[in-house]
């Protein structure tokens, strides 16, 4: 009867660990208005980045969540983001992340800025915010789609 019970409370602990455990993925979301490719973890508030776009704006937004401790918010701010041998400055505006505790950043591209070619053929690309480097994957990464929603007609 003990050894039963251990094993469920095994398996249960196994099961919520698991869960708990879910890596971030992307994924693309169209709607009626706006069009959202989000790497972070489904169902939940964990993102670590997303790309965004009035549909046929011909602009995207670049949102950081979690940009780091040291930004203060309100402001505009300088960072980087790079593929391969193609590194862009952007300057965002920073605002408060009060569910995350941190300050979250956001800039706009046009969606012909050469970022875009090059993410389209890295695997993977880094963030350089407030001297914090973070590096994402492009793997299953729907960029395409994306782009072809933001683009003008």
């Amino acid at each position: 009867m003990f050894k039963t019970l251990l094993l469920s409370l095994s398996l249960i602990a196994a099961s919520s660990a698991s869960a708990a455990a879910q890596e971030r993925q992307w994924s693309l979301d169209i709607g009626d208005s706006e069009a959202f490719l989000v790497f972070g973890v489904p169902e939940s508030d964990d993102v670590g980045i997303s790309f965004w776009c009035a549909l046929h704006s011909g602009e995207v937004s670049i949102f950081v969540p979690g940009a780091g401790p040291k930004l203060k918010p309100g402001r505009r701010a300088s960072f980087s983001i790079s593929a391969g041998s193609r590194t862009v400055r952007l300057k965002g505006k920073t605002t408060a992340n009060e569910a995350a505790g941190t300050t979250s950043i956001e800039a706009k591209l046009a969606d012909t800025n050469p970022l875009f070619a090059a993410l389209r053929q890295a695997d993977r690309f880094k963030v350089r915010i407030a001297g914090t480097e973070t590096v994402y994957p492009l793997l299953e990464a729907d960029l395409p789609g994306l782009l072809e929603a933001c683009k003008k007609p």
